[in-house]
């Protein structure tokens, strides 16, 4: 699932999961086409849902506020309805909660930032691996390799408050992209365009502009615009439990500006549920 607090994508693109949005959702396309049987529901706003042009797959739409659909909407497995089937108060405090704890652990394998750019991450074969990065030094790179062993779980915490990934490709040798997280946990701008993302993105604080690219992964982010893609590869791998004083103490990084009713909570692609990753047991939010 694709988690945000508001979401503004008015030229036609696609999100191939389900999507929900603590604020308002203005969109333009596909959501869901990646979803089988009836999903239950595909699409929560919590505030205003408008859509035209588009077609929810495989399951339900669901708004918290009032619903401008135009008559060109298709539902044709699921149904249009008032409802507010999330906590969003509840899952932003566990993805920023997750996101902070993430950043506090120690890197396991080595980190390479070469002089004409690239950055090479190299895991020490353990089942997982934690890198530290500068944003600065992600919003130069033209090449981004991350190597490591068939069950690693990676998380890349990435340092900065202005980031961008542009016109540059990812290179994952030997695990997977849906085992793959890149934790922005300070920034409150990033930008990303010409780009496929492999991997999922945690930036709870985050205004994200997205244009002319594809994430394969989740997104969770503070709010999006653009006419990015989001692909249904969500992430499957093992994190490490997150200690209790995460999900109850105020974030100590800068927030973005919040309505005043709810946090800073703007998610594009995934709730902490939305991750749906393997402690214990899997995390799911339905």
């Amino acid at each position: 699932m694709y988690l945000f607090w508001e979401i503004s994508l008015k030229t036609n693109t696609d999100i191939e999961g389900k999507v929900a949005a603590g604020g308002n959702i203005d969109f333009v396309g596909g959501l869901g086409s990646k979803l089988s049987g009836n999903s239950g529901n595909v699409v929560i706003a919590g505030q205003n849902l408008t859509l035209s042009n588009s077609q929810v797959y495989h399951g339900n739409a669901v708004y918290g506020g009032s619903a401008n659909v135009s008559s060109n909407v298709g539902f044709p497995q699921g149904t249009l309805s008032k409802a507010n089937p999330i906590d969003f108060n509840e899952a932003g405090k566990e993805l920023r909660g997750l996101s902070e704890y993430l950043a506090t652990l120690t890197p396991t394998g080595k980190t390479t930032v070469q002089p004409w750019g690239a950055i090479n991450l190299s895991g020490s074969g353990t089942a997982f691996n934690v890198f530290n990065l500068a944003g600065s030094s992600v919003s130069k790179t033209n090449y981004f390799e991350i190597k490591g062993d068939a069950n690693s779980s990676i998380v890349v915490n990435i340092s900065g408050k202005d980031v961008s990934l542009q016109n540059f490709g990812f290179n994952i040798i030997g695990t997977d992209k849906q085992k793959v997280i890149y934790n922005f946990y300070e920034a409150t701008n990033l930008t990303a365009s010409g780009i496929g993302i492999q991997g999922s993105i945690l930036a709870p604080l985050a205004n994200f502009n997205f244009n002319n690219g594809e994430v394969n992964g989740n997104l969770v982010v503070a709010s999006l615009k653009g006419n990015g893609e989001s692909h249904n590869h969500l992430f499957n791998g093992d994190l490490p439990d997150v200690p209790t004083k995460y999900y109850t103490q105020p974030p100590t990084h800068t927030q973005v500006p919040e309505p005043a009713n709810l946090p800073a909570l703007g998610l594009i692609a995934v709730v902490f549920g939305l991750f749906c990753y393997k402690r214990n047991q899997a995390t799911c939010l339905e």
